[in-house]
């Protein structure tokens, strides 16, 4: 018995022997199993899956400000007495100390010409400013139609020797800088809700940095009516030159046109006088059912419609009543286009006889419905304040400037609200993918605008408009790319319902194993403790 005991003993001793051993392979090869999956795989798939975001500034766009944009306009006096200059000096920046947004220098200059006259200065072109923004006041001894300021087209005001400053800054503030107009349009753009927009303003198309202007001749009476007009060359002609002045503003494709059969939509009353009439309130009723037939072809950009309607003889003479009251011609449907009518004679119904116009006279009245688009402001000469009429369709050189103005502020003042709206989005959720291009397209429109605004300070408008344009294409293509909603449409939940079902079976063994080895190492603690003791 005491031999078979001791076998029995050796038996058991070495077999716990091996089990312990076995268990320690055992309880090692799942901890490494698990360290591998939990410090490898884990991070590995974290980092394989995880949401490409480049870095953005945003701290620079939120700090970006377009409504406390500064405009530097330096303005130069001549006077043939320093003493008067002085005067119309002080007087000057007593007046412009209203302004918000402009900061106004004033500077004496010299003119090398002997005797000093209007007709004088306005034929050197030397004298001339040249740089946009700059305003020469230029003291001359008298004016034509006896007028105390007279505006020339170059940047040139001439005042008399008796006209006192009060009058020279009501035409500075009102007709150059335009400063209410800057700020209203910098008010519609943060809060469209809290602004109701003056004329100029609302018919001003919105800032693009294209569009396609679409000249569309409408005979609604072909069988009656006899019309022929080269379009395409008329337009060409009177528009280009005044397209190539506004390039900096935006780029501009021209296109023409012709349609038949075509009615406006609207039956229009007669009145007395045997005039048929549309009111200005019937013009959005007259071009929604029109603008599914006028076509814009496959193009990025925003179209202008320039319409000319002749009217068929059952309606002839047609035309529009303005709010007036009063019989015209044209009329302009705000940030969309305008249109114009031309009635046939009662021979040219009769007789089916070639429509005799114009095209100087049509083109005229389109030109002037364009600049209205533009936003410019049609000047009234008021009481001994006269300014140059400028023949063609070309702006004058101030009207230009303003033009440049107003784009420039409305141009970075969308790209700030672009780059903050986007930048809200982007930190509001985590799961949409922000490559490269468009974190180069967002740096770059934050620097522009940026450039803009220091070009502005310093008052280089060429460069504030060059700049602001480049602004507001980057902050446009960063929002409206595409990239931006490859993982929009797949949320952290939907995330978890695919790699659950997959990883769930992975790791259940995992944890199991863990349990277990954490038991086993506590086990181990304590026989080694009690040999201990």
């Amino acid at each position: 018995m005491e031999i078979n005991d001791k076998n029995e003993n050796s038996n058991n001793g070495e077999k716990k022997e091996y089990d312990d051993e076995f268990g320690i392979y055992r309880m090692w090869s799942a901890i490494s199993f698990s360290v591998m999956l939990i410090v490898i795989g884990v991070p590995l798939w974290w980092k394989t899956t995880e949401v490409y975001r480049a870095s953005l500034p945003y701290d620079e766009i939120h700090a970006l400000d377009p409504s406390q944009t500064e405009i530097k306009t330096t303005i130069f006096i001549y006077s043939e007495y320093p003493t008067h200059a002085n005067e119309i000096i002080r007087g000057l920046l007593i007046s412009f100390e209203k302004l918000s947004i402009f900061n106004v220098e004033i500077k004496p200059f010299k003119i090398d010409i002997e005797p000093i006259s209007f007709q004088a200065v306005e034929n050197s072109s030397v004298i001339h400013p040249s740089k946009p923004g700059q305003i020469l006041l230029v003291e001359v001894p008298s004016l034509p139609y006896n007028d105390k300021v007279l505006v020339s087209t170059n940047r040139i005001i001439y005042f008399t020797y008796n006209d006192d400053s009060d009058l020279i800054a009501q035409v500075i503030m009102q007709w150059f800088f335009e400063e209410e107009a800057l700020i209203n349009k910098v008010t519609s753009i943060i809060s469209p809700q809290k602004i109701n927009l003056d004329e100029e303003n609302s018919n001003r198309l919105r800032a693009a940095l294209g569009y396609d202007i679409i000249f569309t001749v409408i005979n609604s009476d072909p069988e009656n009516i006899n019309f022929n007009w080269d379009v395409k060359t008329d337009v060409k002609g009177y528009m280009e030159p005044l397209l190539s002045q506004i390039s900096k503003v935006s780029s501009h494709a021209l296109k023409s046109q012709w349609l038949y059969l075509m009615d406006l939509g609207e039956v229009p009353r007669k009145d007395e006088s045997g005039w048929y009439t549309y009111k200005f309130s019937q013009l959005p009723h007259i071009i929604t059912p029109l603008e599914k037939k006028l076509g814009s072809g496959i193009s990025k950009n925003p179209c202008v419609h320039m319409i000319l309607y002749v009217a068929g003889c059952s309606v002839s003479p047609l035309c529009f009543l303005s709010s007036d009251e009063l019989r015209v011609e044209g009329m302009i449907s705000p940030q969309w286009g305008a249109v114009q009518i031309l009635n046939p004679s009662e021979d040219n119904c009769a007789n089916h006889t070639e429509v005799k116009f114009f095209p100087r006279d049509i083109m005229s009245i389109f030109i002037s419905q364009f600049h209205a688009l533009l936003g410019i402001r049609e000047k009234v000469r008021k009481n001994g304040i006269n300014f140059m009429s400028l023949r063609g369709p070309l702006l004058r050189s101030w009207e230009l400037d303003s033009l440049y103005r107003i784009r420039t502020v409305e141009q970075i003042t969308s790209a700030s609200l672009t780059l903050q709206s986007l930048s809200k989005l982007l930190g509001e959720i985590n799961n949409i993918v922000i490559n490269e291009d468009v974190a180069n397209s967002i740096d770059v429109a934050v620097k522009n605008v940026k450039k803009t605004v220091n070009a502005l300070k310093r008052g280089d408008l060429d460069e504030a408009m060059e700049a602001s344009s480049e602004a507001f294409s980057a902050a446009e293509t960063a929002f409206s790319d595409p990239s931006l909603l490859s993982l929009l449409y797949f949320p952290d939940d939907q995330k978890y319902a695919v790699y659950i079902p997959l990883f769930l079976p992975i790791m259940i063994p995992v944890i199991m194993s863990l349990k277990r080895t954490y038991s086993w190492l506590i086990q181990r603690k304590l026989v080694k403790h009690e040999k201990t003791e």
